[in-house]
């Protein structure tokens, strides 16, 4: 387990949950999400904020590869479909895990905004658990 302050520190960093990047696309940021992995703190327990489909275990750089496969490839469909991009943001979640939530927000044709989501929260010294939807059609 962690040391206590680790969260702490994590959260009085980045604001208690303030938005750590906003941009247009993950690329433009895919050294900033390795390291802000690397930074994230033990969470006493391995919780998304909501249900996901699919949950992916590994190591720092399988953690991060798989981020940013899903992340680019997500952008890209979304692309392709003409679905204007919003935002592609990365921020802090506190409970009930620490995590880090990558969001990609999004307009339809019809103009309905929609934002998907993935969340990844460290379990141990070098294990990660990936939370996302991404792989899943539109």
């Amino acid at each position: 387990m962690a040391e206590p302050g680790l969260k702490e520190d994590f959260a009085v960093k980045y604001k208690a949950g303030d938005q750590i990047w906003s941009g247009h696309s993950f690329l433009g940021y895919m050294e900033g999400l390795k390291a802000l992995l690397a930074e994230l703190p033990i969470s006493p327990a391995a919780l998304p904020t909501k249900e996901y489909y699919y949950s992916l275990a590994g190591n720092l750089d399988f953690v991060y590869g798989e981020m940013l496969y899903s992340l680019s490839g997500t952008e890209g469909l979304l692309r392709d479909k003409a679905f204007p991009l919003q935002e592609c943001y990365v921020r802090p979640l506190l409970a009930p895990s620490v995590a880090l939530e990558c969001g990609i927000r999004y307009r339809t044709k019809e103009g309905e905004e929609i934002t998907r989501t993935c969340e990844v929260v460290r379990t141990d010294e070098t294990g990660y658990i990936f939370f996302t939807d991404y792989h899943r059609p539109l």
